[in-house]
C-alpha cells in the first residue's frame, strides 16, 4: 500500500493523471468529430449548412468561456475551485455520447432535430471543458518543479489522446462480433468513447487534491461564498441577470485586453483557424477529392463505399498527425531553450503550410497522410507554447498587465478563458468562412487552401508576440 501511495504522490506521475482528462477530451473530440460530419451528411444536412452548425458550440464557448473560468476562480465549494465545472461538462458530455448514435431510432423530423441539438451541445461541452482542466493543471503545478513543463506535458496528452482517437475510427469494425452487437461501427465507436473518457474523468478528479480556502485569492474578490443567500441563485431571472452580466464583463475585457495578451491571442486565432478548419474537414476532403466519393449517394453505392473508405483513410492521416504531435511534445521546451519562441513556434506553423501546400498538388493517399502527420509539428507547439507564455504573464501581472488594471487583479481561470475564447473563435471563423467558400467553390478543395493561407497569416503574427519583459519595454517606449 506505502508502494502505491508514493507512486501516485511522485511530482510526474500525478500530473500525468491529473492531465489524463485532458487525453480523454481528445479522446472524444478526435473520435466523436470524425464521425459527426459524416453523420450529419448522411442525415441529410448539406455541406454548407454543415459548416454553419459547426460554429455554433464554439459561438457558445466564444461567450461562455470567459464567464466559466471568472466562475471557477471565484468558486469556494468543497469539492475544490475547477472539479466541479469539470464534473459539470463532463456529465453533459456523457448524456451526449449515449444520445448521438441514438439518434436515428427517434423519427426522422424529431430524430434530426435531437442530432444537431445534441451534437452542438458536445461540440461545448467537450471544448469549454478544457478551460477547468488548464486552470486545475495551474493550480497543482505553480511553485512546483513541474510549474516549467506542466503545459508540455498538456501537450503531449492531447496529441496522444487524439493518436487513440483517431485509430479507433480508422479501425474497420464492421465484420466483428461487438459491431454486429451494437448494431454498427458508429455505435460502437461510441460506446468505446464514453468507456475511455469515464475511467480518464476517475483518475483526474481522483489524483487532484485541490485546496480549498474559503477566500478568493484576488484581492477585489474576498468575499465568503455563504455571504451569498444560496436562494437567490435558484430564480431564473437572476441566473439569466447573472449570465448576461459576466458575458457584458468577459467582452469588455477581450476588447481592452492588454498589449501582449492581443498579440498573442491574434497569432493564437490565425494558428487555431488554420488547424481546425483541417482537423474538421480533411477526413471529408479525403473521401470526396482523393476517393472521389459522394456522402449523399445511396448506402449500398459505389460513390458512397469509396467515402466512407476515405473517412477511414483521412483517420489514418490524422493518426499520424496526432503520432507526430504527441514526439514532437517533449522536444519543444529544449528547442525554445535553444531557439526562442518564435523560431521554434514559427516552425511549427511553417511545417504545417508546407504541408497544406502539397495535400493541394497531390491525390497519392501514403503522400497526403505523410504531410498530414507532418502537420502535427504545428499541433504540438500551440498546444503548449501558448500556455506557457500565459503563465509567465500571469506570475509578472504588475508588469506585464500594466495597462490593464482589472486583469490584474483576476486569477489564471479567467486569463485562461481569454485565451480559450480565441480558440473558439478560430472555429467560428472557419466556420464562417468554409460555409461561404463551400458556397461558392462547391470543392472540397478549398478547406486545404483556407488552411494553407491562414498557417502564413499566422506566422506573421507569431514573429510580433512579446516573450519577455525586455520587449515589452522596448515596445512602450516606441509608442510613446
Amino acid at each position: 500500500m506505502k508502494s502505491i501511495c508514493s507512486i501516485t504522490n511522485d511530482g510526474f506521475f500525478r500530473l500525468l493523471l491529473i492531465t489524463s482528462l485532458v487525453c480523454g477530451l481528445e479522446f472524444c473530440i478526435a473520435s466523436a468529430f470524425t464521425y459527426i460530419p459524416p453523420i450529419l451528411l448522411k442525415a441529410g444536412i448539406s455541406e454548407s449548412s454543415m459548416t454553419w452548425l459547426m460554429g455554433c458550440g464554439p459561438l457558445l464557448g466564444f461567450l461562455l468561456c470567459p464567464v466559466v473560468g471568472h466562475a471557477s476562480d471565484r468558486c469556494r465549494s468543497r469539492y475544490g475551485k475547477r472539479r466541479p465545472f469539470i464534473v459539470g461538462f463532463c456529465l453533459t458530455i456523457i448524456f451526449c455520447l449515449i444520445l448521438i448514435p441514438q439518434s436515428e431510432a427517434i423519427g426522422t423530423d424529431d430524430g434530426l432535430s435531437l442530432l444537431v441539438l445534441t451534437c452542438i451541445l458536445f461540440d461545448f461541452a467537450a471544448q469549454a471543458c478544457f478551460n477547468p482542466c488548464e486552470s486545475l493543471i495551474y493550480d497543482t503545478c505553480k511553485g512546483t518543479s513541474q510549474e516549467s513543463s506542466c503545459f508540455f506535458v498538456y501537450s503531449f496528452m492531447t496529441s496522444f489522446g487524439g493518436c487513440l482517437g483517431y485509430l479507433i475510427t480508422a479501425t474497420d469494425w464492421s465484420d466483428s462480433y461487438l459491431s454486429y452487437y451494437m448494431q454498427g461501427q458508429e455505435k460502437l465507436t461510441f460506446y468505446v468513447i464514453l468507456f475511455f473518457f469515464s475511467i480518464t474523468l476517475c483518475c483526474t478528479l481522483i489524483s487532484a487534491n485541490e485546496k480549498i480556502s474559503l477566500y478568493n485569492d484576488n484581492l477585489d474578490e474576498q468575499v465568503l461564498i455563504n455571504d451569498v443567500p444560496i436562494f437567490h441563485y435558484l430564480f431564473p431571472l437572476q441566473i439569466v441577470k447573472f449570465i448576461f452580466s459576466s458575458i457584458s464583463t468577459s467582452i469588455k475585457t477581450m476588447l481592452t485586453m492588454p498589449l501582449v495578451l492581443r498579440r498573442l491571442t491574434l497569432a493564437e486565432c490565425c494558428s487555431w483557424s488554420a488547424i481546425m478548419t483541417f482537423n474538421l474537414f480533411f477526413t471529408d476532403f479525403i473521401g470526396q477529392t482523393v476517393y472521389l466519393g459522394d456522402p449523399s449517394a445511396d448506402e449500398l453505392s459505389e460513390e458512397r463505399q469509396r467515402y466512407d473508405q476515405g473517412i477511414r483513410a483521412g483517420s489514418y492521416g490524422l493518426l499520424f498527425h496526432c503520432v507526430v504531435g504527441a514526439l514532437y511534445a517533449p522536444l519543444l521546451k529544449p528547442l525554445i531553450n535553444r531557439f526562442g519562441i518564435h523560431l521554434t513556434f514559427s516552425f511549427g506553423m511553417f511545417t504545417f503550410a508546407c504541408s497544406m501546400l502539397v495535400m493541394y498538388i497531390s491525390r497519392d493517399i501514403i503522400l497526403i497522410n505523410i504531410m498530414a502527420s507532418l502537420s502535427g509539428l504545428g499541433m504540438a507547439s500551440l498546444t503548449s507554447i501558448p500556455y506557457t507564455l500565459v503563465m509567465t504573464y500571469h506570475a509578472n501581472r504588475e508588469i506585464y498587465f500594466a495597462d490593464n488594471e482589472f486583469l490584474q487583479t483576476r486569477g489564471i481561470g479567467t486569463v485562461l478563458g481569454i485565451l480559450d475564447s480565441t480558440y473558439f473563435a478560430s472555429q467560428i471563423l472557419s466556420s464562417v468562412i468554409m460555409g461561404h467558400i463551400m458556397l461558392i467553390f462547391k470543392s472540397t478543395l478549398s478547406y486545404i487552401v483556407t488552411s494553407f493561407i491562414l498557417a502564413i497569416c499566422s506566422i506573421c503574427f507569431i514573429n510580433r508576440i512579446v516573450t519577455n519583459r525586455y520587449q515589452l519595454q522596448e515596445l512602450l517606449r516606441n509608442d510613446r
